[in-house]
């Protein structure tokens, strides 16, 4: 009967007649205790997140109220079923939360999702299972990504100090990883053009843009983003 109930719910809402910012914190703690119960039945569970989703993603003030009932570490047992339903709804919610929480929490949030090895649980239970990913879960799983990676959108936009030898090091460093590859002694002008296109090869595929090359002998000069690395 409470699975019918939900699901009429779902159905009602989905068609606009109500508000969700009529809802009290008393029916939010209820829907949340069904989330919270691991053996709950399955039917009620996949409501009962849905409704969660739906709660955060269309009502500011119900956003904080569900992300005070809910935690990351009371989503991630769902994640280690072996329901895809019930994974796809779950990886949702997290999105949602994750969607709607202000600048200064969603890095504290990403912080907590990495403490919770959620990366390896998704690998391990959804990606590696043994059944194919259905098509809202694998979109689920994109958004998740992307809202990850948005993070360090500040991160990646920001200038080298080309002053700083350390930051020079690390950026060299990463290229002799990524190509195995040992610099050439800096005194090799005879082969500045060869070194040109090398260096102008690989710093695009790891990336960078390369935005003008200045050849002054012996060195070579890269202006990426705006920053000039010798080398």
């Amino acid at each position: 009967m409470l699975s019918f109930t939900l699901t009429a719910f779902v159905e009602l809402m989905d068609h606009g007649i109500v508000s969700w910012d009529t809802f009290s914190v008393a029916f939010i703690k209820k829907i949340a205790s069904y989330v919270n119960k691991f053996a709950a039945d399955v039917a009620i569970l996949q409501r009962s997140l849905a409704i969660l989703e739906s709660m955060v993603l269309n009502s500011h003030d119900l956003y904080h109220k569900v992300a005070q009932e809910i935690t990351i570490g009371q989503l991630i047992p769902h994640l280690q079923g072996a329901d895809q339903e019930i994974q796809t709804y779950t990886t949702a919610v997290i999105n949602a939360l994750f969607l709607k929480a202000p600048d200064d929490k969603r890095q504290e949030m990403a912080n907590i999702l990495a403490q919770k090895q959620l990366r390896s649980i998704i690998l391990t239970h959804v990606i590696r299972a043994q059944r194919a990913i259905n098509n809202e879960m694998a979109h689920q799983l994109y958004v998740l990504q992307v809202l990850t990676f948005n993070l360090l959108e500040d991160r990646m936009m920001t200038k080298m100090d080309p002053q700083d030898q350390a930051q020079r090091d690390i950026i060299f460093e990463l290229r002799r990883i990524a190509f195995d590859a040992e610099l050439e002694p800096n005194n090799s002008g005879g082969n500045v053009e060869k070194r040109k296109s090398m260096y102008t090869r690989d710093y695009k595929k790891l990336g960078f843009i390369i935005l003008q090359i200045q050849v002054t002998l012996p060195w070579i000069a890269l202006i990426i983003r705006g920053t000039i690395l010798v080398v």
